[in-house]
C-alpha cells in the first residue's frame, strides 16, 4: 500500500477511542497495514483462537487478553465461525473491548466480516477507516508507483488500441482525460484498489520480442461467471467464504446447514469452475470472480458488505 498505508497508520495513531476498526474490502490488505502498524508500534498482535475453541463457544483466550495495554488484531475474520457457539467468544470480546476493558486497541477485519458482526452483535460507536475508493486516473498513478524502475515505470499499451495505458508522471500531467481503459475498470472494481491490482496484473503481458521493456493489456478477461440458476448450496458456500474471509473444508463444513460431505461436494464444483480458489490454505473466491459473486449475493438478498 506504500504511502497510502503510511497514512491509515498515522490515523490510527491519532485515536483515543478504545477501539478502532480498519477495514477493507476482500484483496485489500487490512491484516497488512495493522500488522505493520502494530510492529512499527512495538504493539502485541492478539493471537486468534483456535478453530475448536471457536466451535465449541469458548472464552477463555479473551481472559488472555487482560493483561494487554495495547494491542492489535490484523484480521478479526479469523476469531469467529458464524454459528451460535462460534460467536460466543468474539462478542464476548468485543463488548469488553468496546467498553474500554481491554484497553486500546487497533482491529483489521474484512467489510464482509465487519458488516455480519454489525449485523448480529453490533459494534456501533467505534471509529471506522477504509481505503478511498479509486478513479482511472488514481490508478494510473498507483500502477506506475508500483511499477517504477529506474525513475520511470515500463510502458503499457493496449492490446485493442495499441495505445499507451500508462504513463509516467510528467506525461500524465500532460493527458487531459484519464485513459478510458483505467477507468473502465475502477467501475468495474467499484473503486476498490485490491481488486483492481489483481485484474491488472492478470491482463498485462509479457513483451514481444526484441522489446525488453513494453508490456501489453489485454482488452478483456474470461471471467468465471455464476449463472442466475446458481443452487442454494452453491450460494451458500459462497456466503460463507466471503463472511469468514476465507476458510478451510473443516470450517467450511462448521458454518452450513448441511453435511461435510455435500459442503465438499459444492466447493469442489466451485473450484472446478474457477470461482473458488486455495489461498494461504484457505479456500476464496478468486478474485475475477469477486463482482459476480456480489451481484449474486444482493441480487438474492443476502447480507452484503457496504463498500
Amino acid at each position: 500500500m506504500g504511502s497510502r498505508g503510511e497514512r491509515i497508520g498515522q490515523q490510527l495513531e491519532g485515536q483515543d477511542a478504545p477501539v478502532t476498526f480498519f477495514i477493507t474490502t476482500p484483496y485489500s490488505g487490512h491484516a497488512s497495514v495493522v500488522t505493520h502498524w502494530a510492529e512499527t508500534h512495538q504493539v502485541a498482535c492478539l493471537a486468534p483462537p483456535t478453530l475448536s475453541e471457536i466451535a465449541e463457544g469458548s472464552t477463555q483466550w479473551v481472559e488472555q487478553c487482560v493483561s494487554q495495554r495495547e494491542w492489535a488484531i490484523p484480521a478479526l475474520e479469523r476469531f469467529f465461525l458464524r454459528h451460535i457457539q462460534g460467536i460466543q467468544g468474539v462478542r464476548e470480546f468485543l463488548e469488553r473491548a468496546l467498553s474500554g476493558r481491554l484497553g486500546k486497541g487497533v482491529i483489521g477485519c474484512d467489510s464482509w466480516t465487519y458488516a455480519f458482526l454489525q449485523h448480529v452483535i453490533g459494534i456501533d460507536g467505534a471509529p471506522v477507516f477504509t481505503l478511498q475508493s479509486m478513479e482511472g486516473e488514481q490508478l494510473a498513478r498507483y500502477f506506475a508507483q508500483i511499477a517504477t524502475h529506474s525513475g520511470e515505470p515500463p510502458p503499457v499499451y493496449s492490446t485493442r488500441t495499441g495505445k499507451q495505458v500508462l504513463f509516467d508522471s510528467a506525461s500524465n500531467q500532460k493527458s487531459k482525460a484519464p485513459n478510458k481503459e483505467l477507468q473502465r475498470l475502477a467501475a468495474h472494481c467499484r473503486g476498490h484498489i485490491g481488486l483492481a491490482w489483481h485484474y491488472w496484473r492478470e491482463r498485462l503481458r509479457e513483451p514481444k520480442a526484441g522489446d525488453d521493456e513494453a508490456l501489453w493489456l489485454v482488452d478483456a478477461l474470461a471471467e468465471a461467471e455464476l449463472s442466475v440458476d446458481t443452487e442454494d448450496i452453491a450460494t451458500l458456500v459462497l456466503h460463507a467464504l466471503v463472511v469468514h474471509g476465507g476458510l478451510d473444508d473443516d470450517s467450511l463444513g462448521e458454518v452450513l446447514p448441511f453435511s461435510h460431505h455435500e459442503a465438499l461436494n459444492a466447493r469442489l464444483a466451485l473450484q472446478r469452475k474457477g470461482i473458488v480458489s486455495s489461498c494461504e490454505g484457505r479456500w476464496q473466491i478468486a478474485p475475477l470472480s469477486y463482482a459476480s459473486v456480489r451481484q449474486l449475493l444482493e441480487s438474492r438478498n443476502y447480507l452484503v458488505d457496504p463498500l
